[in-house]
């Protein structure tokens, strides 16, 4: 939802700014002198390569420190590649009641890991239940899970999870994990999702996760067409003769 947010707040900073260019130059026209259509100025143009500029720009900046909840939607910033795999052993295939359950986190990845740099990040959600961690390693960030700065020399994080005391319902484990190569760029470096729905020994019911892939719902990916289907009606509108 913040990469959604972000991208109306430009579309409409966007379509603002070419609607005084449209009027301006509807005003003051200034003419192709071989078709006669009215020519948009210098302004427009920057504003439309700025607009895009901070369009593409709007992913995950990846940081050592770990990441807020401007990732969870994935790590845009780096290349999701299948080379790259998350994984999170120690889950139940149905869990009890309150009952403790020792995690580890790992990335995998082709990515070489440098010693003394960093190696790897992730960022973890978990719908139901408690978490305890080392807090060396790990740390807790805008309702969800990430490494630390120490954290991040390494590819593997262990925490512990304590399930809710309903056991008829489910709980959605979704993790970002990012291999790094130390060049402190974004450069080389690859990110990869795992999600999973585990239920509790009393739940019936479909297990499938409500989000869709690359941790963006069906919904927001409905909502960011729509959008983008806003500038390109208007863009179509004040180009016609």
């Amino acid at each position: 939802m913040v990469i959604l947010r972000n991208l109306f707040i430009l579309n409409a900073w966007f379509l603002l700014n070419l609607r005084a260019s449209w009027f301006q130059a509807k005003s003051k026209p200034h003419t192709d002198p071989h078709t006669g259509s009215i020519m948009f100025g210098r302004r427009t143009l920057i504003v439309a390569a700025l607009f895009l500029g901070l369009l593409i720009n709007q992913g995950v900046i990846a940081s050592p420190n770990g990441l807020g909840a401007e990732a969870n939607e994935g790590c845009l910033c780096h290349t999701a590649v299948d080379t790259t795999q998350v994984q999170l052993s120690g889950l139940p295939e149905a869990y009890e009641a309150n009952t403790t359950y020792h995690l580890t986190l790992e990335v995998i990845s082709a990515v070489e890991a440098v010693d003394d740099r960093s190696q790897g990040g992730f960022r973890l959600l978990v719908s139901e239940g408690t978490m305890t961690y080392d807090n060396v390693s790990v740390q807790h960030l805008d309702n969800g899970w990430t490494h630390t700065n120490n954290g991040s020399y390494q590819r593997t994080w262990t925490l512990t999870w304590t399930s809710p005391a309903n056991n008829d319902s489910t709980t959605t484990f979704t993790v970002h994990g990012n291999a790094v190569n130390g060049n402190n760029a974004q450069t080389g470096d690859a990110w990869s999702t795992l999600e999973t729905v585990v239920p509790g020994v009393l739940y019936e019911g479909d297990l499938s996760p409500e989000e869709g892939i690359d941790g963006v719902s069906q919904t927001d990916r409905i909502v960011l067409v729509a959008g983008l289907l806003l500038i390109l009606g208007f863009l179509w509108s004040v180009a016609r003769p």
